[in-house]
């Protein structure tokens, strides 16, 4: 019966995370540096990256040298705090998932007879 319990949680852990992990359709329409950088210049300006509405929130914190600009550097090191930030959160996301898939499949999952191994209080041997 542990290894049916075993077996099952290792199950409903394995899928949780592979959901986690599964493609999604927000990120395919994501431009990257050299989709946005119109004039292949190597350096964003806030019309280029107009898409980016993420980008265009953080672009005091991205713009380092305060030149109004962004290289492809400023740009990635930016982009990479946000992509670890969603990882995180869909990591973090699928852990919680999984526990309430394991709950709920120990919850439906039969219960082991009392009496199969039920014993003699006097003897100790099996009934």
């Amino acid at each position: 019966m542990k290894l049916v319990k075993s077996a099952l949680v290792a199950s409903a852990l394995a899928l949780a995370v592979g959901a986690a992990y599964a493609a999604k359709d927000d990120d395919k329409d994501r431009k990257g540096f050299n989709d946005m950088d119109k004039n292949a210049d190597g350096m964003l300006t806030r019309a280029e990256a107009a898409g980016n509405k993420d980008l265009l929130g953080k672009w005091k914190q991205t713009d380092k040298n305060n030149d109004d600009k962004l290289s492809r550097a400023e740009y990635l090191t930016t982009m990479a705090k946000k992509d670890a930030s969603t990882v995180k959160q869909k990591v973090t996301g699928a852990g919680r998932e999984a526990k309430e898939e394991v709950k709920e499949a120990q919850r439906r999952a039969p219960k082991a007879d009392a009496s199969a191994g039920a014993t003699t209080k006097e003897s100790g041997k099996p009934q």
